[in-house]
Order: C-alpha cells, then sequence, then structure tokens
C-alpha cells in the first residue's frame, strides 16, 4: 500500500489534479455509508479543511481590517505613561531660604506626607529666597493620578490658611506631565510681542478645530506695561509718599459689585466704567488735593511711559524674539493624522502672515511615529523576503510560499485585532509585531515538514494535511503558551514607567503568536494541500542532487554521534558555555533604558545663585553662536529664565530662574546628534568660568541626575563637610564631569535691620519699608490693570533704580516727611545658602555628576560607591547612591522576579504537555542555554544590558522550550510507540527534529535581524538577543538535549507508562 503510493506521489503534478474531488468524493461516500444514528465527529482542522472559504474569508476580513487599522488606529510614539510627578509652589516674598525651610517647607512636608499616594522617599523641597518648590512624586501603583491631584489641591486651599500670612500663593502644579505632541515658534526681527500675540491667537483659534488636539500652551510672551516712575525730588517737594498713590492707584483699578436698581418689574444691574483707558488717563490721575483747590496729578511727579518689562525670562528662536506654541493631542488619536492637519493648517495660515513673521517646528512628535510605522512596514518586507530565502534555501519553494505567506496574514490580522480592541500603534506594540515576523512562520514550518514527511511515506495529501497539524496539536499549542504567556508577569511585577512601558507588550505577543497558531491550525493545512504535491522522499538516491539541508543534516548527525560517545564532557562543555554566558552578562555594561535617538538634544545652563538674567543670556547667546557655526545644527532654540515644555516622555520640564537658560537644538538627523554631542559635549561643559554647561542627549531613563550621592542629615555643616569629601572622590575618578551639589553656591544678600524704637517713632512698620524699597530698588509694584479688550495691561509703580540704599529716602510721618534708610535701620552684608533641599523630611545634599562622552554611569557609580564607602563620613549622616544606578536597581529585582514567574509558568506548560515532572523539569534545564548566546549577541554588538535586552531573553527561553517539545515528543513516540532504548530515542528524535529546529530557529533569527542591524538602541538589544541567542542555542540544544535525555531517564530501559 505505502509502495503504490509513493509511486503515485513520484508522478508529474497534472497527474494529482483529480485527487481533491477524489478524496471528497471518497469522504461523502464514506459519511452516507454510515448509519444513521451514528454521530459523526470531525476535528476542528478537517472542518476547516472542509470549509476552507469561510476560513478564507475570515482571514480575508482580519487581514483587510489590519491594513485599515495601520492607516487610522491611534498611533503614539511611546505608550501612555502615568507621569507620577508633580510640583507644589509656595511664594514667600522677603523670606531667606532659611526662613522658606522653617516657616512654610516643614508644615507642607507634614501635610504632604500624610498622603497615602505620595512617595515620601521620592519627594522633596527645594526652599529658594521668596519661594519654595516642592516635587512631588506618587507611588508606582497609583494608576489614577488625576483623583490624587484633584483631593490634593482641595486639601492644600485648607492647609494655606496655616501658613505664616506673608505666604502669597500656594498652588499644586499637576500640568507638567502633559506632553507636548508638537513645538512650534513664531518668530519676528521686527514684529512686537503684542503684534506675535495677535498672531498666534488667529492661530490657535484655526487649530482648535481640529477635534485631536486638547490643550494650546503658549509661552514667551511678554505684555506691555504702563510703567509709572516717581520722581524722588517732586515727591519730597509736595510731601506724597508713594505708598499713598499706590494705595490710590489700586482702588481705582479694583472692580467689584456696583448693585442693581428696580425698575417694576426690571432688575437693572448697575455697572462702573474703567477709571483708565490709556497712559493719558493715568496720568491725569489726581494723587492730591487740598481744601484750597490745589491739586497734584500723577503726571506732575511722575513719567508714564508704556514698555515692555525688564524680561528676566523669554525665548529666542535663531536669535530671533519668539513665542511658543505647544501643542498637545487627546489620549485615543492617531498622532500621525494629527500632524499632518496640523501642518496643512500652518501652512495655509502662514501664507497669510507678513513676510517677516515665520513658524517653525522645533519637536514633532506625529514625524517620529509616522517613520517608526514606515520602517515597520520595510522591516516587514524584508523579514518576509528573507524567511524566503532562508527556507527556499534549504527546503523547495512551494514550501517556502506556503510558509512566508503566513507572515504577512498573522501580522496584519494582528494589527486588526488591535485595532478591535482599541489598541494603539507605538514603539512597544511595533516591535513586538516586529520581534514576531521570525517567529509566526515556525508553527506553519513545523507542520509543514511533518506534512512533507508523511508525503513521503505515501500517504495522500487530503489526509496528510489533516493528520500534520493535528499530530503536533499540542506541541505547537504548549510552545505557543511558553512564549506568549511568559511575558505576562512583568504586568504584575512592573511598576511605575517601567510598568506602564512593558504593559502592552504582553498582550501585543500573546495575540500574534495566538493568531499566528490559528493560522498554523487552521488555514496552513489547506494551503499546503493545494500548493506542496511533493513528500521527502526517503531514502535518498546515490545519484540525487543534494540540498542544503542535507549537507546539514550530514554535518549534525556526524557531531551527534561524537556527542554521543562523550556524553559527559558533552554536557560539562555545556555547563562552562552556560557559566561562561553568566559571566559575560556580570561584567557587561548595564542600562535599564537607553539613549533615545532623536534629531535634536537639549542644553541646560547653570550659573551661580543671584546671577541676573543678563549675565545668564550672554553666555546663552555666545554658546548658541558656537552652535549655529556647525553645518549640522538647524536651529537653536533658546529659553532664558525658564525651561522648555515637556517635549520628551522622560524629560521633565526644568523650573529655571535667572540662572538658568536651555536650548532645544535641532540637528540634520539622529547620527548628526551623536556626532554633535562627541565634539561639543565634553570640550565645553566647564568652557565659561561661571557656568555649567550640561548637554543632555534624549533618554528614556527618567533620573534626574545620572550619577549622584545623597547625603542626609541634620547639621548643615556636616553635610557640607561630607559634601566636599565626596566631590574630591569623584574628582579622582575617570569618567565624570561637571561635578557639584544642588545646593547651589551661597547667596550674597543685604540684611536691613529696622531699629524698632525709631521705626514707631516716625511711623514705618515693615509692610511700608518693603513696598518703598521694592519701588525703588525691584521692578515695581503692580497697581492695575488696565483693560483694552481681552489685552490687559498691567500698571507698575516704580522709581528709577538707585545703588545707594542706605541714602535712599523713606516716607515717614504719613508721607509728610523723609528720612534716609541709615536713620531707621541698619544695613549689613548677607550670606545665605541659595537652596536647601529636604528630601523625605530631611535636609539632604546631592552630589552630582556627568559622565563623560562614552562612559556607563551604572560603572562609574558602582566605582564611586567602592569609594565613598571608605571615606570617614561622620556617623549622623546617612548616605545612597542615586541617579541612573538607583532607578536601575528598582527596576532590575521587578524584571528578575518577572522572569523567574515566567519560569515557573513555563514548568507547568511543560508538566501540563508532558505530565511527567522528570521531562518538564530536562526541558525546563535546556533554558539555561540561551544565556551563552544571549551574552555572545551582546558582547559582539556592544550593547548593554537593558529591559529589551531582558524581554528577548524571555522570548529566548520560550523558543527552546518550543525546540525541546519537539524534540522531546518524537523521543518520546519512538519509545512509546516502537520501543526503542532510551538511547536510540534520543538519537534518532535528535536527527529527525533537527531539520524542523534549524528551519524554525532560522526564521525566527533572520526575523529579527532588520531589527538589529537597525541599530536602534531601544530594541536592538532585544534584536541582538533573539539573533545570536536563537542560532547558538539552537546548536547546543539539539546537541545537548538529546544526550541530557539518554542520561536522565537510562535507568527506564523501555518505555514505561508509569507515572514518575
Amino acid at each position: 500500500m505505502n509502495q503504490e503510493t509513493r509511486q503515485e506521489t513520484n508522478k508529474p503534478e497534472n497527474s494529482k489534479k483529480p485527487e481533491k474531488d477524489t478524496a471528497l468524493r471518497d469522504h461523502i461516500k464514506a459519511r452516507i455509508t454510515r448509519k444513521p444514528n451514528r454521530i459523526i465527529k470531525r476535528s476542528f482542522i478537517e472542518s476547516a479543511m472542509c470549509n476552507h472559504n469561510i476560513v478564507m474569508l475570515l482571514m480575508g476580513m482580519l487581514v483587510f481590517l489590519g491594513i485599515l487599522g495601520i492607516c487610522i488606529m491611534p498611533k503614539q510614539e511611546m505608550p501612555q505613561f502615568t507621569i507620577r510627578q508633580g510640583a507644589c509652589v509656595a511664594v514667600y516674598p522677603g523670606a531667606t531660604s532659611r526662613e522658606v525651610e522653617e516657616r512654610v517647607a516643614k508644615p507642607l512636608e507634614n501635610f504632604i506626607f500624610g498622603y497615602k499616594e505620595v512617595n515620601k522617599k521620592k519627594t522633596y523641597t527645594q526652599s529658594k529666597d521668596g519661594m519654595l518648590i516642592v516635587f512631588l512624586e506618587l507611588n508606582g501603583d497609583v494608576e489614577d493620578r488625576d483623583a490624587f491631584w484633584s483631593k490634593f489641591k482641595h486639601g492644600l486651599q485648607a492647609f494655606k490658611s496655616s501658613l505664616p500670612t506673608g505666604v502669597l500663593a500656594l498652588q499644586a502644579v499637576d500640568d507638567i506631565a502633559d506632553t507636548s505632541a508638537l513645538l512650534i515658534t513664531m518668530e519676528s526681527k521686527q514684529k512686537t510681542y503684542r503684534e506675535l500675540n495677535t498672531y498666534i491667537d488667529q492661530l490657535k483659534d484655526r487649530l482648535r478645530r481640529i477635534d485631536a488636539i486638547s490643550n494650546l500652551r503658549t509661552y514667551g510672551l511678554e505684555n506691555e506695561q504702563i510703567s509709572i516712575c516717581l520722581d524722588q525730588n517732586k515727591l519730597a517737594k509736595y510731601g506724597i509718599g508713594p505708598y499713598k498713590i499706590l494705595n490710590n492707584l489700586a482702588q481705582q483699578g479694583f472692580t467689584t459689585m456696583s448693585g442693581n436698581l428696580e425698575q417694576g418689574n426690571l432688575n437693572l444691574p448697575i455697572h462702573i466704567t474703567d477709571s483708565y483707558n490709556n497712559e493719558r488717563d493715568v496720568a491725569e490721575q489726581i494723587v492730591y488735593s487740598d481744601p484750597k483747590g490745589n491739586i497734584v496729578r500723577l503726571k506732575d511727579i511722575a513719567q508714564i511711559k508704556r514698555e515692555y518689562p525688564k524680561l528676566n525670562k523669554y525665548i529666542k528662536s535663531n536669535g530671533n524674539k519668539c513665542v511658543l506654541l505647544s501643542i498637545e493631542m487627546r489620549p485615543g488619536n492617531d498622532i500621525v493624522k494629527m500632524g499632518r492637519d496640523v501642518h496643512k493648517m500652518m501652512d495655509d495660515f502662514e501664507q497669510s502672515l507678513p513676510s517677516d513673521v515665520h513658524i517653525n517646528t522645533i519637536t514633532d512628535q506625529s514625524k517620529v511615529v509616522s517613520e517608526s510605522v514606515l520602517n515597520f512596514l520595510r522591516e516587514l518586507l524584508i523579514s518576509v523576503i528573507s524567511v524566503i530565502i532562508v527556507v527556499i534555501l534549504l527546503m523547495p519553494r512551494r514550501v517556502a510560499e506556503v510558509s512566508a505567506l503566513s507572515i504577512p496574514i498573522t501580522i496584519f490580522s494582528a494589527v486588526g485585532i488591535f485595532y478591535l480592541f482599541g489598541m494603539e500603534l507605538n514603539t512597544v506594540t511595533l516591535a513586538a509585531l516586529i520581534v514576531t515576523l521570525g517567529m509566526v512562520v515556525d508553527d506553519s514550518v513545523v507542520i509543514i515538514d511533518n506534512y512533507m514527511e508523511k508525503l513521503g511515506h505515501g500517504m495522500s495529501r487530503w489526509h496528510a494535511a489533516i493528520a500534520a497539524p493535528r499530530e503536533f496539536f499540542m506541541s505547537v499549542l504548549s510552545a505557543t503558551l511558553s512564549i506568549s504567556l511568559t511575558f505576562f508577569p512583568f504586568l504584575f511585577t512592573m511598576h511605575g514607567e517601567m510598568g506602564d512601558f512593558v504593559k502592552s507588550f504582553p498582550w501585543a505577543m500573546f495575540i500574534i503568536l495566538s493568531i499566528s497558531l490559528m493560522v498554523s491550525l487552521l488555514l496552513t493545512p489547506y494551503l499546503q494541500y493545494m500548493v506542496i504535491h511533493h513528500g521527502i522522499s526517503s531514502p535518498q538516491k546515490a545519484n540525487a542532487r543534494k540540498k542544503p539541508l542535507d549537507y546539514l543534516q550530514m554535518g549534525y548527525t556526524w557531531l551527534l554521534k561524537r556527542c554521543f560517545a562523550f556524553p559527559r564532557t558533552t554536557l560539562a562543555v555545556g555547563i562552562i558555555l552556560v557559566s561562561t554566558g553568566a559571566i559575560i552578562f556580570v561584567h557587561l555594561p548595564q542600562r535599564m533604558m537607553p539613549i533615545a535617538e532623536r534629531n535634536q538634544f537639549a542644553v541646560e545652563f547653570y550659573l551661580p545663585s543671584g546671577t541676573t538674567a543678563a549675565r545668564t543670556a550672554q553666555v546663552a547667546d555666545s554658546m548658541a553662536h558656537i552652535l549655529q557655526r556647525d553645518p549640522q545644527v538647524t536651529a537653536v532654540t533658546t529659553f532664558v529664565g525658564q525651561g522648555s515644555p515637556r517635549f520628551h516622555t522622560t524629560y521633565a520640564p526644568q523650573i529655571g530662574g535667572e540662572n538658568f537658560a536651555q536650548f532645544i537644538v535641532n540637528t540634520v538627523d539622529n547620527d548628526a546628534t551623536e556626532e554633535v554631542l562627541d565634539r561639543y559635549a565634553d570640550r565645553y561643559s566647564n568652557y565659561f568660568p561661571d557656568c555649567y554647561i550640561r548637554f543632555k542627549q534624549m533618554d528614556y531613563n527618567n533620573a534626574t541626575y545620572p550619577i549622584e550621592v545623597r547625603v542626609s542629615g541634620d547639621s548643615m555643616g556636616d553635610l557640607k563637610a561630607a559634601a566636599r569629601k565626596i566631590e574630591a572622590c569623584m574628582h579622582k575618578i575617570e569618567g565624570i564631569n561637571l561635578i557639584r551639589t544642588n545646593y547651589e553656591e551661597p547667596l550674597p544678600g543685604i540684611r536691613v535691620t529696622p531699629d524698632a524704637t525709631e521705626a514707631n517713632r516716625l511711623g514705618v512698620n515693615k509692610t511700608i519699608l518693603s513696598a518703598n524699597l521694592a519701588i525703588h530698588f525691584g521692578d515695581g509694584i503692580p497697581m492695575a490693570t488696565l483693560w483694552e479688550g481681552d489685552y490687559p495691561v498691567k500698571m507698575v509703580l516704580k522709581s528709577e533704580n538707585d545703588s545707594d540704599l542706605a541714602n535712599e529716602y523713606i516716607p515717614v510721618m504719613g508721607g509728610t516727611s523723609s528720612v534716609p534708610l541709615r536713620q531707621l535701620a541698619k544695613i549689613s552684608p548677607d550670606w545665605h545658602d541659595g537652596s536647601i533641599i529636604r528630601r523625605n523630611g530631611v535636609r539632604t545634599i546631592s552630589i552630582i555628576g556627568e559622565p563623560l562622552r562614552g562612559f556607563n554611569a551604572n560603572r562609574l557609580a558602582n566605582e564611586l560607591k567602592q569609594e565613598v564607602s571608605k571615606l570617614p563620613l561622620d556617623s549622623s549622616l546617612d548616605w545612597e547612591i542615586g541617579g541612573m544606578a538607583e532607578k536601575d536597581a528598582e527596576t532590575l529585582p521587578q524584571v528578575t522576579s518577572g522572569v523567574m514567574i515566567a519560569a515557573l509558568i513555563i514548568f507547568f506548560i511543560l508538566l501540563f504537555h508532558f505530565k511527567r515532572i522528570s521531562l518538564a523539569l530536562v526541558n525546563l534545564s535546556s533554558m539555561s542555554l540561551c544565556i551563552f548566546g544571549a551574552a555572545i549577541g551582546l558582547l559582539v554588538t556592544g550593547f548593554d544590558v537593558s529591559l529589551t535586552c531582558i524581554l528577548g531573553i524571555v522570548s529566548l527561553m520560550g523558543i527552546l522550550v518550543r525546540n525541546g517539545i519537539i524534540m522531546l515528543d518524537y523521543a518520546e513516540e519512538l519509545r512509546r510507540d516502537k520501543g526503542l532504548s532510551v538511547k536510540e530515542a534520543a538519537f534518532q528524535a535528535g536527527e529527525r527534529r533537527m531539520r524542523p529546529i534549524f528551519l524554525t530557529s532560522a526564521a525566527a533569527s533572520v526575523g529579527v535581524l532588520p531589527m538589529m542591524v537597525e541599530n536602534n538602541t531601544l530594541w536592538s538589544p532585544m534584536g541582538a538577543v533573539i539573533f545570536f541567542g536563537t542560532l547558538i542555542s539552537m546548536v547546543l540544544i539539539a546537541t545537548i538535549l538529546p544526550v541530557l535525555y539518554w542520561l536522565v531517564f537510562d535507568k527506564h530501559g523501555k518505555y514505561s507508562l508509569r507515572k514518575q
């Protein structure tokens, strides 16, 4: 019977055409002739074969849905993060940093730490002159941050009453988590800020029509003000004090209820028009009158002029005056489509602008996402072609066609499922699609290989197409579960931003591999029946032309014989390789989240406390001119006195101040960013003697400082002494740059101590004295607001700045006279801390540094930790390592727990599959063979050990388990059905299953080859681990696992059904 069938199989292909009809007729005839009362059972695989039109229709619909989904489904660069950071700002004018700490910081800490959602260890306060900034961080398990901030803001309003009356404002800032989708500048050399404001408002009115846009925020705008500059000589002549003028003008600008007039059935509200419509009305304001009819108008004692205030913070684009517009997107929308709509609307709007007004895009997340989607489609095409080439080289062309066809069907069907379940395309889901490009073909390859073997043994195509997947159903099911379910533990072990990052990866992998399993069981059987007509001939004729796989089979058989000849040596080599891989891993540089590849980077400028904005601008402008001369730099946007909005998910906005500036530098492409940073970062970091310049490349790690040592204690003197010692240690370590502390330099000031007796005698109190000094030595005091339509113009009372503080005349006795300040107060120099940091309620000083280009921050931190541990620090102080090392130390246990639980899940899957603990343990032990290959992959490519690298190792674990299931299932079958000895079964299982193992491993490794060679810092480590790990582990498992199986089960002799 087998000989006849084999002869039939070897006939020309056209003689096989009637086989389907014959098989179907025989199948129907057999069912008709059965007894009518007998229930006819048919496997779902056979049902899919018989109803292949329905299966193809459903698959076609899913593929169409996937293609449609790629075009219209939500797209983002990164998954939706729950940003668990926020801030709280208190304004306490006139208070020193120590007074702010004692009077505001401490009680506010007690209030904040009363909320269980707050992570006390990571929450810290920064007390500065006249201001307190609290940086809050919530616990990693907080999902609904909006609910917390709503509750926190209500509590904060009630708490403010317990603070000193001088605290003017206490506000929670929870919008620093909002990330800009696009940053746009509108710049001009000639237009005023008011004119730019008009144009930007017109643009915002148009952009609001785009439904995907949520917030439109404007930065860098400066409103005009009416400055009232008092003439001190005229004030003295008329005996008028500035405090009286302040009260008078403030009351004129105050709007309140004016009552209602009832007229019969009508209730008429009374409105009083504004006193001032322009600066002329302000100038005519009477500030003094007497019974004799003498009056003094404001213009008689002051100069009134409209001007822009002194710019302590502003934005410039390529040296031009500009305003910046931040565009944010609503969650669940397609950022690529939104970007197209925004650019189209801006192009149309720019046509209506004057010729000297230009719109430039600084950051554009829509382009990043669009390029990611295009890269995915390109890598999909490359992967399909690569898999086809690999399979064609090893197996017949028709086999390659069926195998490769499963890739686009599976991928687009999975995208269709993503779309149905509301998942978005982002870097994580796209990576899952790319990683599985080679894996989705595995089940089909195994089934096709078994189908061809059955054809080679004489089985008809129809029955072989049904039997092949049916025999491997449990194997491919267990193998698929081993790969897809192992990522779900990370949903429970990982918290915070890292948990948000991997949240969609397990679901994406599960959906893709489940679709792959469904395709291999329902669609592949019919496709192979229709396309593949010839099986594997057995035995090979002597004069037949051998294929590459035949030579590979011969080489493997020779190697397997050597392994069985020296079994203990084989196991020893395996143990040595696993140990070597583990040692390599320990010594590889570690960085859980890598640098982000962008065509832009940030530059931060830190000058000493008390530095004026003018000096900060000088340094920033000098550096901007240096960068703008570089041909690889396309734009430099300068922020003086303030930080930029959050334009990258993990780059938190900087608080700013007059001694701070920031750049957003755009380059021609991602590679140019690296080259520009290599040229400038280390060279210019200390280029200016009074400034630290930090070149900040975009990073997926959200550590505030790369290298940090935190010292905590109560004594400020001990803290500073310890900081000096640690700074000295850091200077000795090669690779650490920009060494400083976060306490900033001591801030020089002037202390005015009123003489209580003299001040009381002259009728001067602290409030009057502060207001007078603010008028003369500050930017003035806002009094009222003049409205010109919807444009507010503040009125500010001030005087020409005078450098002679001691001789400044202060109005006394209700303004009837004036005396110099030195007569009623003592003036002395004052030095105090620029800022005081408290972390977790304890004073904490951070000694921070930056790694030089090419140095690993974690390695430097470990070296620093060893050196600091040797220092003789005061016993009352506590210290710890912060920065990236702390972040990675928090992440690593979560990842390790996920891997261990994944191994446990795989064990139970194997136990379910084999029903024997011993077999499950043997297969489970083979997972260790992936360590050597993964380590070699990272060593060769030079990537760091990262989170995505560990996800790749988990994928490798599943791939090795799948290969082990394929091999051990066949060994057990040989022992059970043919009565072979353990050694014979192990040898033949390795020899026979080498081909499907090699084919699936080759497909999996080639599938991730585009990901690896793309050299993407986030996902290429995963590609390198899977590529090298799969190929190397394939050799190890094909040689070591059969030997291990033989040595473990040899004592049982022939196959026994007894449970072990």
